[in-house]
């Protein structure tokens, strides 16, 4: 895809780059004007999906293959862990902003020294040249500078990193959503789907600004002691074990939050699933007057995650008040301590200024720690379920052969399959169809004529045999799948528009009637799930867009059910039959 209005920031000096003078200019179009979309840079290409995924995927695709070796020698169950992963594909952006980081937390300790060097410039005893004082004002200026620009760059990277995981998490869920078998799917909801894509790996994009204070927080607090002891001596140990005493009331109460965020997800799950139920069945639920049950439902379950959420806070609250009281309370008694354990300590100017500069650097580090942890401990969570979904076990890929076949282009020998592990569902099957043959599967309801196209398609588990399939598959379902489009849209499937080709479906496809009758035409847009369309029309539209992409094989599952009988007719006629419009394709019909 082509970029119409690419970012400035590639093309920027260095200069342009630190100050962030790029963004000027649409800074000053939004001061004159409301931003349109055209107004929009394109995103960076480091930064698009379709350069960030395909990384993600190659490294996980290898830790996978390796994961089924050392499975088939232990008989250990696949794990494989998204943080290696992650940390394979992002460990030059990781290792640039961690020494920014560093330097950015290491920056400040100048400061109380050049303080203590200016504090005895000023001083009336002081005989040094009045150069020196200007030469401390501007390297404490110079300090606080570099101090800012490291800091903005780390977040700038950091949180580019963040929307980066998030994006290739998101794709990874979503293409395992698709692959997982039915075992697998049993043991997830939809609702825990939508959760994992948008609430957990948001959790990930939240800590990515925060990931490095968790490290050097403690460094800083560190360094802070060790410059407090130089300057106030033993008396520094009397605010340390003010901040050893609060480590393990900080301990046990985020070990409740992760406990608390852990059913709060899981009920979250529920709820998100509840709603999905809602939404798809609102006909039936309105037609029975069953809105105050599900409203009942729903509210039972928000009320159970809203007291979750509130223990929680509590838990956060608590820890987070005593870690804002703690600078007040380290710095109250070593001061404390300093000046009632000798006469001769006395806090001049020189030692109170340096010893405040000390201190006010240690409060950012532990009035932020609590919230680091907090943040560290949801994103490991996230993390613990997103690996428990990306590891479940997939369909084979290789279940469904591809060879080729000039005669029968569809092939199934000796084979057994299952929808799960417990029982075989298509036992001993042999099956083949001759190239552009129509053939019917017709049986009664609950016969497998279903099991045998999820066979074909390499969506059954295959315990034996071998599949072959020779060309590519267009597949219409029982249940009609319907885009938020266009109706031409539906049927086109983003394939070029040929008049000629598209009206001649139409017609197989009876829909002709059906365009006159709405409003725009095939212009028309079809609601979510294809709302303003009857269940007969939503099949025809499946059969049509199925045709119009012209493959090899069709395998069509009962489609004529939801049709009047005269419909069903004339789309045999014209579209499945021996005369219809893809008669020279191989076609399996499902009936019953």
């Amino acid at each position: 895809m082509p970029f119409e209005t690419p970012c400035p920031e590639k093309e920027s000096s260095f200069i342009s780059k630190i100050t962030y003078s790029w963004f000027d200019s649409i800074a000053w179009t939004g001061y004159k004007r409301p931003l349109n979309f055209e107004d929009l840079w394109d995103l960076n290409k480091d930064d698009r999906a379709d350069e960030q995924v395909p990384i993600f995927m190659k490294y996980w695709d290898a830790a996978v293959e390796r994961a089924k070796a050392n499975s088939a020698k232990t008989g250990k169950a696949i794990q494989v862990s998204i943080v290696s992963i992650l940390f394979k594909c992002y460990w030059k952006t990781l290792c640039v902003a961690g020494l920014m980081k560093l330097l950015q937390d290491l920056l400040p300790f100048i400061s109380p020294e050049l303080m203590k060097f200016l504090v005895a410039h000023v001083a009336p005893q002081s005989t040094e040249e009045s150069w020196k004082g200007y030469l401390y004002s501007g390297l404490l200026i110079l300090c606080s500078i570099l101090q800012t620009i490291f800091g903005v760059q780390h977040m700038k990277r950091m949180m580019l990193l963040g929307m980066r995981i998030r994006t290739v998490l998101s794709s990874a869920i979503y293409r395992k959503s698709l692959i997982i078998t039915s075992a697998s799917k049993r043991d997830t909801t939809a609702g825990e789907i939508v959760n994992l894509m948008s609430v957990n790996t948001q959790r990930l994009l939240d800590l990515a600004g925060f990931f490095f204070m968790a490290l050097t927080a403690p460094i800083q607090i560190g360094l802070s002691i060790y410059f407090l002891y130089n300057t106030l001596g033993a008396s520094v140990f009397a605010g340390l074990a003010v901040m050893i005493l609060l480590i393990p009331y900080t301990g046990f109460t985020q070990s409740r939050v992760r406990n608390l965020q852990m059913k709060q997800m899981l009920i979250k799950d529920q709820r998100v699933k509840l709603i999905n139920e809602i939404l798809a069945g609102m006909k039936v639920l309105k037609l029975y007057g069953w809105e105050q049950s599900y409203a009942d439902q729903i509210t039972k379950l928000r009320d159970r995650e809203m007291m979750l959420l509130r223990r929680a806070a509590l838990y956060g609250t608590s820890t987070m008040f005593s870690f804002t009281c703690a600078p007040f309370l380290v710095s109250l008694s070593t001061f404390a301590v300093y000046v009632l354990t000798d006469e001769t300590h006395n806090l001049n100017a020189e030692k109170t200024f340096v010893s405040l500069s000390l201190f006010n650097i240690l409060r950012m580090p532990m009035t932020m720690l609590p919230a680091v942890i907090a943040i560290m401990i949801q994103a490991m969570v996230s993390v613990e379920r997103i690996n428990r979904f990306l590891n479940a076990e997939e369909l084979e890929k290789n279940s469904v052969m591809k060879e080729k076949n000039d005669v029968e282009p569809v092939v199934i020998k000796d084979a057994s399959f299952s929808w799960t592990d417990e029982s075989v569902t298509l036992a001993d099957i042999n099956f083949s169809v001759k190239k552009g043959s129509l053939t019917a599967v017709v049986g009664t309801v609950g016969s497998g004529k279903t099991s045998l196209l999820s066979a074909l398609l390499g969506d059954l588990k295959k315990h034996k045999g071998t599949v072959n399939i020779d060309g590519s598959i267009s597949y219409v379902a029982q249940t009609a799948w319907i885009q938020n489009a266009s109706l031409r849209e539906n049927v086109l499937f983003k394939d070029g528009f040929q008049e000629g080709k598209y009206k001649s479906v139409i017609d197989a496809c009876a829909l002709g009637p059906d365009l006159e009758l709405l409003e725009n035409g095939d212009q028309t847009e079809i609601g979510e799930k294809g709302i303003n369309l009857s269940g007969g029309q939503k099949q025809r539209v499946s059969l049509a867009r199925a045709a119009y992409k012209e493959s090899d094989i069709y395998l069509w599952d009962d489609p004529l059910s939801a049709v009047d009988a005269h419909v069903g007719k004339h789309i045999f006629d014209k579209l499945i039959g021996p005369q219809g419009l893809l008669s020279s394709k191989t076609r399996i019909l499902v009936t019953h």
